[in-house]
């Protein structure tokens, strides 16, 4: 059977630091059916030449420019209309795609699933690329969007259906996946599986490092799907009943990932076994999560 093109959308803006983790994490990708698409907004600190040299290395298209845009959402929508595969994804410039066999894992669950929109596992990575921390992303349950992010934005991929008419909104500054999440959610089937698919890189100049900003804006957003999120009884008690799941699901997989540690896919390490049970929640933001959102 032939494999489905896997397109990759990657906005970029002065991230050299970790560009070459991200373009290596789709080098090494053991697949061959690949398109990588990347709007650069005219960064000064050398990322032209990255991209420049990866483009002319790889054997799959590379489709690229540098030049000032309208900022983050619109360069993904741009790479949204310029992408050609069966599957899309979008993976900004300081995260990366896990281990070598992403994307044929990707396309394998794919191919014995009806599903719209897949979503896997995350692994945190920090500055100096060293796994610190598993994140087994919830059940995709549409109730509980109106209080809790279910998805890993790197570790998400699309049918490239889903994509022929819906975009981000240029309007929201940070959470615009969540409210593309509960806007698709109401046309498209989501399935999570259990399946580390990428890092998503901690460091201290990430947009998201402020969480009082992020946190008013998806407030405000959450307030405009109020009568079209389906509500969720006992709150509290479904919260906490997820992140006890996700504890042990965490615990469980930290240890397959040391004792079978996969091929990274970039210039990296696991941290070790210890230091990877250190880390699992629940921790204050898993505490406010239970805690948030009563309706």
């Amino acid at each position: 059977m032939t494999e489905p093109d896997i397109s990759v959308v990657t906005p970029s803006y002065n991230q050299a630091t970790y560009l070459r983790d991200n373009l290596d994490s789709i080098e090494r990708q053991i697949y061959n059916n690949v398109e990588h698409i990347i709007l650069d907004g005219g960064s000064t600190d050398g990322s032209q030449s990255i991209i420049e040299a990866y483009a002319d290395r790889v054997p799959y298209d590379v489709i690229w420019r540098s030049e000032p845009d309208d900022g983050q959402s619109a360069a993904i929508n741009e790479g949204f209309d310029r992408a050609t595969g069966d599957i899309i994804a979008w993976l900004n410039s300081d995260d990366l795609y896990f281990d070598t066999t992403v994307f044929s894992r990707v396309a394998a669950w794919f191919g014995k699933s009806d599903v719209d929109v897949l979503y896997g596992d995350l692994a945190y990575v920090d500055e100096h690329s060293r796994v610190t921390e598993v994140d087994v992303r919830p059940k995709f349950d549409r109730a509980k969007l109106a209080h809790r992010i279910l998805i890993g934005q790197p570790a998400t991929f699309f049918r490239q259906e889903v994509l022929e008419s819906e975009r981000l909104d240029t309007d929201l500054e940070y959470c615009m996946d969540y409210e593309f999440w509960v806007r698709l959610s109401e046309k498209y089937d989501f399935e999570h599986v259990r399946d580390i698919f990428a890092g998503f890189r901690r460091h201290e100049l990430q947009k998201t490092d402020n969480m009082g900003p992020v946190n008013e804006e998806a407030e405000l957003m959450l307030q405009n799907y109020s009568d079209q999120l389906p509500p969720t009884k006992n709150v509290y008690t479904t919260n906490a009943v997820t992140e006890a799941r996700r504890l042990s699901a965490t615990l469980s997989e930290s240890v397959r990932l040391t004792l079978n540690p996969p091929m990274l896919a970039f210039d990296g390490e696991i941290a070790p076994l210890p230091e990877l049970l250190t880390n699992v929640g629940p921790n204050v933001g898993d505490i406010q999560k239970v805690l948030r959102r009563v309706r």
